[in-house]
């Protein structure tokens, strides 16, 4: 892959990515320089941060600013709540 490619991905792909080619979605997202996730469910949130951290091994930052992101941040390594006005 190119080191100057984004992956850009929204909640629906995503889903048929993580439910039919799981490996490949990480393989390549682990290349990319930049992964974004958009219009995810929460759901989605906790089972990209549990698979990207077994998939690379390494150590996985969750940051969120609301409810629906506390699933993704209990499985991460490092978890930061963000609060605003």
């Amino acid at each position: 892959m190119k080191t100057n490619t984004v992956l850009v991905i929204d909640g629906a792909s995503l889903a048929i990515a993580l439910r039919e080619v799981p490996d490949f979605f990480y393989t390549v997202s682990a290349e990319a320089p930049a992964v974004i996730c958009c219009r995810v469910s929460p759901t989605q949130k906790a089972v990209l941060a549990s698979g990207v951290k077994s998939h690379t091994g390494k150590l996985v930052l969750g940051i969120g600013d609301g409810g629906n992101d506390v699933g993704m941040i209990q499985v991460s390594d490092i978890g930061v709540g963000i609060v605003g006005k």
